[in-house]
């Protein structure tokens, strides 16, 4: 077995015991075959558009979900899809989030953060403009958006500020830096604005 189809299996088989927590085992087996056949529809199409570096991160962190959502929507209509979706997604963005709390807490968090976040940007997953990285604060705008781009293609504009709330979740327990961000593209906006700031005292 390869690393990538033990990733797979490995991440089907937590969508299934999600799922398991909220329906029926026959109705969970129908779930994972109608999961397991988007998702892989989708990585077809996706990788023969996308760069290698985008098609990764679509594979990794936004198809998933998206192939969630809409294997959901089959079963059970938009509305309540769109619930189950959130709470499978945030789960896993608070287990992170426990991470930029430990990384928060250091001294060298904020120096280590912008280094981080100022490497990332440069990757084609997003179209971004770094406005202020100093000591004390660092800003940038998102302009375009590889999670917009895919929720747009797969026609469920709705569930894209599920993506944008993440980030809340994410940074929302950070010890000496402050997250703040007024608008998205997720939630029609024209750009998104990143600021983190280090805490006074810090």
């Amino acid at each position: 077995m390869t690393g990538g189809e033990h990733g797979r299996i490995k991440v089907q088989n937590d969508v299934k015991r999600f799922l398991l927590g909220i329906f029926d085992a026959e109705i969970v087996e129908q779930l994972k075959q109608n999961y397991s056949a988007t998702m892989e529809e989708m990585c077809r199409e996706q990788k023969a558009r996308l760069s290698p570096t985008q098609y990764k991160n679509a594979k990794n962190s936004i198809l998933v979900r998206v192939a969630l959502y809409l294997s959901l929507k089959e079963h059970v209509g938009a509305e309540e899809a769109l619930v189950h979706t959130k709470a499978y997604f945030y789960g896993k963005v608070d287990i992170a989030s426990k991470i930029m709390k430990f990384v928060s807490k250091s001294d060298l968090g904020f120096a280590l953060f912008r280094k981080a976040f100022s490497t990332g940007l440069k990757a084609d997953t997003w179209t971004s403009k770094i406005t202020r990285n100093d000591r004390k604060v660092f800003t940038f705008d998102i302009t375009k958006c590889l999670y917009k781009d895919l929720c747009d293609f797969y026609e469920c504009p709705e569930l894209c500020p599920m993506f944008c709330d993440g980030d809340w979740i994410m940074f929302r327990d950070m010890v000496k830096i402050k997250f703040e961000r007024s608008c998205t593209l997720g939630y029609g906006d024209e750009l998104c604005d990143f600021k983190f700031t280090r805490r006074l005292g810090s």
